[in-house]
Parts: C-alpha cells; sequence; structure tokens
C-alpha cells in the first residue's frame, strides 16, 4: 500500500486502511472498497489529508498501528462519551475521573504491549472529531515519551490520564472562541490562556485525581524559556508532565488539519519541535522524541536530493530521517523497485530526503505514479 493526498485520490483506486466515522463508532469506509468520486468529494469535505491505497508492487509494505484500529475506534467513542459528560455537567464527578482513568490505563497497556516502535502520525488520523482524536493521541505519545524517561507503571497511569484532560479547561472556554474559523484575536487568545486554570479549577475537588496530574495540566503551555503561559514557569521548574504534555500537544496539533490551516506534514512538525528545543521545548525530552516517531512514515513517497521519487519502506528508531527507501523510477541511483537503505548503505552516506510528495505542485508527478502499468512491479 501507498499513502497518497487526497487530492490524488482516484475513481477505482483501492482503499488499503479504514477510515473511522467522525463519532470514532465505527468504519466509515472498509479497506478494500473502491473509491469513487463522490466518496473522494466526501473525505475532501471532512478534510481527509490523505489516504492508503493499493498499488502494484507494494504489497509488502503495510504500516502498523500502536493501538489497534478496532481498539482505536472503541476507545475515541469511549473519550466522546466521557467528554459529553463534562460539557453537560458543572463539575467533575469521580465517577468521570475513574472511567476516564480505566481508558488511560487501557492506552498504557496498548502502549506497552505494541508491536510497533515508532509512531506514524499518518496513520493513526482519521475521520473522528479533532477533540477526542487529540487527546487520544496526545495521550499515546506522552507515555511513550514517559515510559522512555523510565517513568513506573502508576506514573505512567497519570501521565496517561493527564493527557486525556489536559484540554478539559477548554469546556469553560465561549465556543465561538474555541471553535473560530480563523486565528484569534489577541483578546481571545487571552481568553484561550486560562484554560488550563481552569482545568485544575474542574478537577481540584476531584480527590482521586494526584498533583502531578493537576500540575501537569496546568503547566503543559509553560515554555522552557519562560515565555510559556499561564505563570511563566522556567526549565525544570516547570512540572515534568507539563515538559512532556508540551512536546506531545504540539506535536499531534500541527499534524492535524484545522479550520484556519493545513496539516503539517510529519517531517516539518518534528523540524519545528527540534528547532524549539531548549526555548520551547525540554531538550532530552526532544531527544527522546527524536527516535519514536516517524519522519517519513512508510508507505509515502518523497523526493530524493539526487531528484528522483522513491517509497519509504521501513524505518529505524535510530535516525527517524534516514529510512530505507524503494526507487519509484528509473534513475541514476539505479532501477526502479531497487531499494537504498539510507541509515546503512555506505554509498548512500550523502544522500537525503528532500520531501515527501504531498499534492500541489506534486500532484503530476503523484499521478504518474499511482497509475504506472501493472506489469512494472516495484
Amino acid at each position: 500500500m501507498i499513502y497518497i493526498p487526497i487530492t490524488s485520490a482516484r475513481s477505482g483506486m483501492v482503499l488499503a486502511k479504514s477510515i473511522s466515522a467522525p463519532n470514532g463508532m465505527f468504519a466509515l469506509l472498509q479497506s478494500g472498497e473502491e473509491l469513487t468520486d463522490p466518496i473522494i468529494e466526501k473525505l475532501a469535505a471532512h478534510r481527509i489529508d490523505g489516504i492508503y491505497v493499493e498499488m502494484y508492487g507494494s504489497d509488502d509494505i503495510e504500516p502498523k498501528s500502536i493501538i489497534p484500529p478496532e481498539k482505536k475506534l472503541k476507545l475515541t467513542a469511549e473519550i466522546r462519551d466521557i467528554y459529553s459528560k463534562y460539557y453537560t455537567q458543572p463539575y467533575i464527578s469521580r465517577s468521570a475521573v475513574e472511567s476516564t482513568r480505566r481508558i488511560a490505563e487501557t492506552i498504557v497497556d496498548c502502549v506497552l504491549d505494541r508491536e510497533e516502535y515508532l509512531m506514524n502520525m499518518m496513520e493513526i488520523k482519521g475521520y473522528d472529531s479533532y477533540t477526542y482524536s487529540h487527546c487520544l493521541n496526545v495521550s499515546v505519545l506522552s507515555i511513550m515519551l514517559a515510559s522512555e524517561m523510565g517513568i513506573n507503571r502508576n506514573k505512567l497511569d497519570d501521565i496517561a490520564l493527564c493527557a486525556l484532560m489536559h484540554d478539559i479547561g477548554k469546556v469553560d472556554i465561549p465556543i465561538e472562541i474555541i471553535g473560530k474559523n480563523g486565528p484569534v484575536t489577541e483578546s481571545e487568545f487571552a481568553v484561550i490562556k486560562t484554560h488550563p486554570e481552569k482545568g485544575v479549577e474542574r478537577l481540584r475537588k476531584c480527590h482521586n485525581v494526584s498533583r502531578e496530574v493537576l500540575y501537569g495540566i496546568q503547566s503543559h503551555h509553560e515554555k522552557i524559556d519562560g515565555s510559556g503561559y499561564p505563570y511563566g514557569y522556567k526549565g525544570v521548574h516547570i512540572p515534568i508532565f507539563g515538559r512532556i504534555l508540551a512536546v506531545a500537544d504540539v506535536y499531534d496539533a500541527l499534524t492535524s488539519h484545522r479550520s484556519y490551516r493545513k496539516a503539517w506534514l510529519p517531517n516539518e512538525a518534528i523540524e519545528y519541535i527540534v528547532a524549539g528545543s531548549d526555548s520551547h521545548f525540554d531538550q532530552e525530552i526532544v531527544q527522546l522524541f527524536m527516535h519514536l516517531v516517524c519522519a517519513y512514515p512508510e508507505g509515502c513517497i518523497v523526493r530524493l536530493s539526487e531528484g528522483s521519487s522513491a517509497l519509504v519502506v521501513k524505518n529505524y528508531s535510530e535516525n527517524v530521517l534516514r529510512p530505507k527507501v524503494r526507487l519509484i523510477e528509473d534513475s541514476t541511483l539505479g532501477h526502479r523497485g531497487m531499494e537504498i537503505d539510507l541509515l546503512e548503505d555506505y554509498d548512500a552516506s550523502n544522500l537525503t530526503i528532500k520531501s515527501i510528495l504531498s499534492g500541489g505542485d506534486d500532484s503530476a508527478s503523484i499521478d504518474s505514479i499511482v497509475n504506472q502499468p501493472a506489469n512494472k512491479h516495484l
């Protein structure tokens, strides 16, 4: 299978990975379904940036999930149900927190038992609501980071709970600000900046919520250089949960489609996180982060520095910027279908990935690749 931008999807292509419905309750489209123009238009209208489709010669490429798709649907639905209670009640009950904690523990189990080590943001992005999928994604990455730091199981459950509830204070922000279709004004942003404290206020009376969880919610928008909010804490004065959440929260937000901007590609978001190391983000956590996320996910089409197009077939946690790729066209590097290991092949030491082909100016190249004759196997 290969990953293509929705602008390159064509009627007759076969979906290779299921897409979940807006409510997270079921699969809207099942893998194996043939795309039609109305289906493609519907996906585009709901701001699906890209999909996995079948292509001859790519049968061996199957990006793995940290959380199995069926379980992801179930967890997203449970998160949605919990948040509906938060929105309709003036306070957060002990039972609501316990329900959220059970979800958190399930996510920790999935992360600790995972077969796939690296997080592929293209693979986990679905059709469901940003609020609920954001909570789930931030939780997964936060657990991965905390686990790499050697944090024990009880604390992993806590940081998962913290991640699931980190934006709970937005329940008390006017919907016309939170749901604004465009950039917010300075005064509106001042209101948004109150959500960490509002979240803590809602949870403070819940005796089954630890101080670490409260501090993490309160500090997830603080920055290492002191320019964050709400208190302008610096460096190690920012609680560890807050420092972990800061990386996970920003990464998922950047790679998500919003009403006022298109989703960033994984490599672009990683570059942003790295550039903010030791100013916005904790440098040690960023270093761990660089070994946990795919810059160039398996199945995506990339442009090499030499000019050739290639398909990413394998990633390495040792260096996420240098995966193994498979040439999609004959070039000065070799014949179509030849694999180049950017990490291990000495002859490829000067070769880098220039970009992910993502539509727009790349549309013609993607179309020619997807529509290559069936007998020209990769």
